[in-house]
This record gives structure tokens, sequence and C-alpha cells, in this order.
């Protein structure tokens, strides 16, 4: 008798864990998806995805952002950054991006670049991609693309 009612909890304890499962998948570590191709994942990288390839765009530390079907405004703190190695002045945080969803992303050398974060490279794949910026430039950049959107 034990032993059927020990294996009848463990058909019911199966039954409930596999419903939990298809009832509220995991994100495995994606956060938000923000179309075209832009996800936020939970350890703060803002990603490019086609198909089953990622490509950063910020490689980590996005704080803040907002989006619409056109842009995404980010700020990003916890790190130095530079565009290239022989750059020696480098933007202290926090820095400022957009990003221009309807440009097209192409997947060559000549479209890329390379962000020095705390001197490690990160090459960074997308052609809509404005910044680092510092609060002032961002806020200008905002006012000359007339970009609807506010990072509170």
């Amino acid at each position: 008798m034990k032993k059927r009612l020990l294996n009848l909890l463990l058909i019911v304890g199966a039954g409930i864990i596999f419903w939990l499962i298809v009832t509220h998948p995991l994100n495995w570590g994606v956060s938000e998806e923000l179309g075209d191709g832009f996800v936020i994942t939970s350890d703060q990288s803002l990603l490019y995805r086609e198909g089953n390839a990622e490509y950063f765009v910020l490689p980590f530390g996005v704080k803040k952002y907002a989006y619409n079907t056109k842009w995404i405004i980010a700020r990003t703190e916890g790190y130095a950054v530079t565009r290239n190695s022989q750059n020696k002045k480098s933007l202290n945080p926090p820095h400022y991006w957009i990003i221009d969803k309807e440009t097209p992303i192409h997947h060559s050398k000549q479209d890329s670049i390379v962000l020095y974060i705390n001197g490690v490279a990160y090459p960074v794949i997308t052609n809509g991609l404005m910044g680092p910026m510092d609060s002032l430039s961002f806020v200008d950049a905002i006012k000359k693309y007339n970009i609807p959107l506010v990072i509170n």
C-alpha cells in the first residue's frame, strides 16, 4: 500500500512539474524582446539576434533603456569605453547610446566596430549604433533625430 501511494505521489508530482514547465517556460536569459531582432538579456546585454546567431550591440551594463518601433535608447554603467584601441581618451560612466532599428544590419568587417571596455575588445556589429555619448550629447542627439523616448 505504501509503495502504491509513493508511486502515485511521484506520478502526480512529475505531472505538476511538467505542467509548470509547459505553462511557465523559463526565459533562459532573455529579459525582453525589443523588436526587429534586438533583445535585452538578464545579464544586461543588448544583443541582435538573427536566426541562431547573436551579435553584441552593447556587451553588458545596460541599466536603463526605452524603445519603440524605430529607436532604442540606452544608458550603460560600470565601465570605461573607447571606440578604438588608439583612442586613449575613454568616457567614464554613464554612457548613452542610440540605436536606429531601421538601419540595415550587415555582418561584414567594414560595418562593424570594436568597443574597448576596460581594455577588452568587444566586436559590435551594427550600422545603427550611435555612441558612446555623454548626457549633453545624448540630449542633443535626441532632439536632432526627434526621438520620442525618455530614459528615467
